[in-house]
């Protein structure tokens, strides 16, 4: 058993000073206000530190574009074909990514691993731990959503191959025709009548019976609508990824989706599309009372950054608890993992770090990082 004691343990919903985390067989055992240690277990003074939850990043491709690999050795887009719905992220997932260990050593305990946004349907992601060893080892949840891209990046890849969609109307329209053919595919499964089985209409019928959700790449307020519309046309839950003007539509948010990844938001915008990048918009969507997670978009801004990115929210006027939150809790629920991860309550993983400062603070650096309640740092 370990006990780590004192500090400010932030528990994914509040701050408890001085208490105690009792860890054993992985897991979270028992979180006290106060000091209570027994003789036979390791005692880790945390006094002076900070304990949070293992930071999560609900949308990152770490691992399909390796860090100094270059362009012609990723694995994150299959620009052959702007439907491919049965692709999973997790067979592409390389464990030699050197990033890897940099974000675990930041503090980032899981991630979401998603197919990129060259297609209109581009596959499903998986949520996996990063801890040594094969990716699959490290599998929290196999199927956490599929990737659908709204806007520019389909109309790059396929508008110079003069392959549709070169509009968004052909990307809409594609989704569309997808999901109408999933549900005749679903009638005649049913009807048994002249079936083949056709491992494209099954991933899509997963999302059509609410297996999970489509996590929508959209920027732009009126795709992130289009997104919304193409939602209730089918009703399939969603999540809209990056959401870079989400805060000129919170109205139609609010309600309509599980949550919305903002971000990446540190750097300049590189394309019409993004022109609206800010820090505010996680703190305007929050105070709408939507679910939000900050992103890195892994490789676009650096993983191991992500407690910072969440101090620019801070620094942007977002509430200390909510950007904590979108950097640990929030992700584990628009995941769907809430039960395993994202906070430090009994019966959950034994996933932790203890920075020595505030992780707001730029200063603010990881002694111990702890996944499954093994030391990885």
């Amino acid at each position: 058993m370990k006990i780590l004691v004192g500090g400010m343990i932030f528990t994914g919903k509040e701050f408890i000073e001085g208490g105690a985390i009792y860890i054993e067989n992985g897991k979270i055992i028992k979180v006290l206000k106060r000091k209570y240690l027994r003789k036979e277990a390791e005692i880790i003074d945390c006094s002076g530190k900070y304990i949070l939850p293992g930071l999560i990043d609900a949308h990152t491709h770490i691992g399909l574009y390796e860090e100094g690999a270059g362009r012609d050795y990723t694995d994150g887009n299959e620009m052959t074909k702007p439907v491919t719905p049965h692709l999973y992220a997790i067979d592409a997932v390389s464990p030699h990514d050197v990033a890897i260990k940099k974000a675990r050593e930041n503090g980032v305990t899981s991630v979401f691993v998603t197919p990129g946004s060259a297609n209109p349907i581009g596959g499903i992601g998986s949520v996996i731990k990063l801890k040594d060893g094969l990716p699959h080892k490290n599998v929290v949840k196999k199927e956490a959503g599929m990737k659908f891209a709204f806007g520019e990046n389909p109309k790059f890849v396929y508008g110079p191959q003069k392959k549709m969609p070169m509009t968004r109307m052909a990307i809409a329209a594609l989704i569309r025709e997808s999901l109408y053919k999933a549900k005749y595919y679903d009638e005649k499964k049913k009807r048994k009548r002249d079936f083949e089985t056709d491992v494209e209409m099954e991933a899509l019928l997963k999302l059509l019976r609410r297996e999970f959700p489509a996590r929508a790449h959209a920027h732009r307020h009126d795709d992130i609508m289009t997104a919304l519309r193409i939602k209730e046309e089918f009703g399939f839950d969603l999540v809209i990824e990056h959401c870079t003007s989400g805060a000129k539509v919170k109205d139609h948010l609010k309600g309509k989706v599980i949550g919305c990844v903002v971000g990446p938001a540190f750097g300049v915008s590189t394309k019409p599309e993004s022109r609206d990048i800010s820090f505010e918009t996680p703190r305007i969507l929050a105070k709408e009372g939507i679910l939000v997670a900050i992103t890195s978009d892994h490789p676009v801004t650096p993983l191991k950054y992500l407690n910072i990115y969440a101090a620019m929210a801070f620094k942007e006027g977002m509430e200390e608890i909510e950007a904590l939150k979108a950097i640990t809790i929030n992700p584990a629920k628009i995941l769907g993992v809430e039960k395993r991860i994202g906070s430090i309550e009994k019966g959950k993983d034994a996933d932790i770090v203890v920075f020595n400062r505030h992780p707001f603070d730029l200063l603010a650096r990881t002694e111990m990082v702890f996944i499954d309640g093994e030391r990885v740092k």
